[in-house]
């Protein structure tokens, strides 16, 4: 790793830290630091070792770092800072994104989608999934408003007449900092918000069972 790389990454491990409660700062740094010095390539290993070897020692116990059988090298997600902190928080597994989301150059295909017909669940479920896509392609777990209700309009979600109120409502307001505004900015997921991302994760994936 050079060290403009370095710089960077130990640049967004002090962002992650700043975001969490103050009594907690010091020792996710500590830990995030260690992960990152773990995950440090030994030089002379070819590329895609590289990246196969970061991904195995960054990711969380019991995560299947390859990609599933049936789903070909194509479906290699990134594990970012923000992805990879989050992983660790929620249990969720590599194997389990894989299961639910496909990777295609610079974009993210859900495989597996909500699939019921509760609308305000539906919404709140669709803005907890691009937070997921922002986290892989930006390094950013948080959604936008305006493509949150042009998924839902695409998906039979959308209820024009609540869109802001049901992100106001128990228990979804706690999921992200602010509640989602029409014509509003993103906002980023709360550590409850991550909590309910990650079971969602896990729900679908074991649709693909």
């Amino acid at each position: 790793m050079d060290l403009a790389t370095l710089k960077s990454e130990i640049k967004e491990i002090a962002d992650i830290a700043a975001s969490v409660p103050e009594q907690f700062r010091d020792k996710c740094f500590e830990l995030l630091l260690q992960q990152l010095l773990k995950s440090n390539p030994t030089p002379g290993l070819h590329p895609q070792s590289r990246s196969e070897t970061a991904t195995k020692e960054s990711s969380p116990p019991g995560a299947d770092v390859g990609p599933r059988k049936d789903a070909g090298a194509s479906n290699s997600i990134p594990v970012k800072a923000q992805l990879r902190v989050f992983m660790q928080r929620t249990g969720v597994t590599m194997e389990e994104l894989q299961a639910i989301a496909l990777v295609d150059g610079d974009d993210v295909h859900f495989i597996r989608e909500p699939a019921h017909g509760t609308v305000a669940k539906g919404q709140m479920e669709w803005a907890l999934l691009l937070s997921l896509k922002h986290a892989i392609t930006e390094n950013e777990l948080s959604a936008d408003p305006e493509d949150v209700r042009s998924i839902c309009q695409e998906k039979g979600f959308y209820d024009k007449g609540n869109f802001a109120a049901i992100f106001k409502r128990q228990p979804y307001a706690r999921y992200f900092r602010q509640p989602l505004q029409p014509q509003g900015p993103r906002q980023a997921l709360t550590n409850d918000g991550q909590t309910a991302l990650g079971e969602l994760i896990k729900a679908l994936a074991k649709r693909s069972e």
